[in-house]
């Protein structure tokens, strides 16, 4: 249902809207059915190509940071397994070392 909740949300107000302004008279409910399904449609291939695509690098980038941030400064790759495998985690600490944002100390690195 997770995957559904946007567009039934969006499909389910602009329905609603529609029929509340054609007074919910039965010829109104079927046009307003006409159009908030296309809209339904619309949301749910949307949100599939973005969840597809996954988080972006600025996001991945920022995640880390607050993360480290909540363990006090200094953050492991491990620490990241929620998110990331244990490679594109030290990937991801590696590029933020490149653009001197953190400084790499033992196994884990200093923000």
């Amino acid at each position: 249902m997770g995957r559904h909740l946007l567009p039934v949300s969006g499909a389910l107000a602009l329905f609603l809207l529609l029929w509340a302004s054609f007074r919910f008279s039965p010829g109104g409910f079927l046009l307003a059915l006409g159009f908030s399904f296309p809209l339904y449609l619309g949301l749910f291939r949307w949100q599939g190509r973005l969840l597809q695509r996954g988080p972006s690098q600025a996001a991945l980038e920022r995640l880390a940071m607050k993360e480290a941030w909540r363990k006090g400064g200094f953050l492991r790759p491990e620490d990241l397994k929620a998110f990331l495998s244990p490679s594109e985690a030290e990937r991801l600490l590696e590029g933020l070392v490149g653009r001197g944002l953190c400084r790499k100390e033992g196994e884990g690195y200093r923000f």
